[in-house]
């Protein structure tokens, strides 16, 4: 299959656009400002992130079943992505910090539909052989984009302006979104059905789905496996700006370069090593093929798990984080090529790309509830709680590794 170089680079270029996204409202400034400015608990944020996925895992098997039938994948990556740029534009102009909470839930909804459809588009662009090294420019590109905001945000927004900085990135995340909405299109698309009947025959196609998910070891235990991983995954990421900000002494106030505060500083070099982990792992990927390489990046991950509860230095918070990054890499670069290629009917996949948000998205309901609990349950012991919360978060990690051991390798 021969594939556009340039539609490649708008479609990795969307990653860099989500990304800007996913690190300024997901893992930095939204969870600070909630705790600095409306001193809301670890609990509020929880909900919230829980609620909203757990909308996507309720209505992504569905609409990725609908963009299937219709062979119609692009408008529905358009139609979320805008919303969500109107959400995180929104973001900090409120006083109310439920209004700040219902947003954000808005906005996470639409980034994570978004990206169902977005990935059901690769196999259109690339070639089996080629799809591990396409994702893994993806991903890199995607970091590149949080890199880039990390830079060029403080030029025009303080650490504690929030309302600047998610203006900012709403811009940001548009304006690198447009070359993939008009350079991509949609192969064969067919003429839209009645909405009641396309519901109906949708909704038979979920339980053939899970049906054949069932029939299938490896896919079956490659989705338990990433429910404890992704569980893990968006747990810390989401978490990891509060943990820097409660525990481990790091500041949005104090600046060590220019504007650049202590919490930036390190998610920048976090981010680089993981720009430069996710472009490694897609060579890796291509060579190991894409289970054993997830299976390394888990790994690397319980390692750096296990060293951050026991870790009260900035200097090895640093070294962790940036093992954090590349590992992080890995596994966003790996997952997507091995259901690849264990789902052998291309025409399907985005039902199965939805699928794959289900048991993601539902370990993202679950995970930052288990994270808020144990920070409630243990708050007493003080920071303390953190580690503790950092436990929780290992635990998920080794489940999830143990199931993975025995999904195939699908090449």
């Amino acid at each position: 299959m021969k594939s556009s170089k340039f539609r490649i680079f708008t479609w990795s270029l969307y990653d860099f656009a989500n990304t800007i996204f996913s690190l300024n409202v997901v893992s930095l400034y939204f969870p600070i400002m909630i705790k600095s400015v409306y001193k809301g608990p670890d609990l509020a944020l929880s909900v919230a992130r829980s609620a909203s996925m757990l909308m996507v895992a309720i209505s992504m098997p569905l609409a990725g079943v609908a963009a299937d039938r219709l062979r119609r994948r692009m408008p529905f990556t358009i139609f979320f992505t805008l919303v969500c740029c109107l959400a995180t534009f929104l973001l900090g102009k409120h006083e109310l910090m439920l209004m700040q909470l219902v947003l954000f839930a808005i906005a996470i909804y639409c980034y994570q539909a978004a990206l169902v459809f977005y990935d059901a588009v690769l196999p259109q662009l690339t070639s089996p052989q080629q799809m591990g090294r396409v994702s893994g420019y993806g991903v890199a590109l995607g970091y590149m984009g949080s890199i880039f905001s990390l830079a060029v945000i403080p030029l025009f927004a303080r650490s504690t302006d929030y309302s600047q900085i998610f203006t900012w990135t709403a811009a940001l995340f548009l304006v690198f979104a447009v070359p993939f909405f008009l350079t991509v299109r949609d192969q064969s698309p067919l003429p839209v059905q009645r909405i009641w009947k396309l519901a109906f025959e949708s909704a038979k196609r979920i339980s053939v789905i899970l049906r054949d998910a069932k029939s299938s070891p490896g896919l079956l235990r490659l989705f338990v496996a990433r429910f404890f991983i992704v569980e893990a995954l968006e747990t810390i990421i989401f978490f990891m700006g509060t943990f820097l900000y409660e525990a481990a002494g790091f500041s949005n106030v104090r600046t060590i370069v220019g504007n650049f505060d202590e919490i930036r500083v390190y998610f920048l070099v976090v981010t680089i090593f993981t720009a430069a982990g996710s472009l490694a792992w897609g060579f890796v990927t291509d060579r190991l093929g894409p289970r054993n390489s997830l299976i390394g990046a888990v790994v690397l991950w319980v390692v750096t798990l296990a060293s951050l509860i026991f870790t009260a230095n900035k200097g090895v918070y640093y070294v962790l984080g940036s093992l954090a990054g590349i590992s992080l890499g890995g596994v966003w670069t790996t997952e997507r090529p091995l259901l690849i290629n264990l789902v052998s009917n291309n025409e399907r996949l985005a039902e199965y790309f939805g699928f794959f948000a289900l048991t993601g998205r539902m370990a993202a309901v679950i995970g930052p509830i288990i994270w808020g609990v144990t920070v409630w349950i243990f708050g007493p012991l003080g920071t303390i709680k953190y580690r503790f919360a950092v436990g929780s978060v290992l635990l998920m990690m080794i489940t999830g590794l143990v199931i993975l051991r025995k999904v195939p390798d699908a090449r």
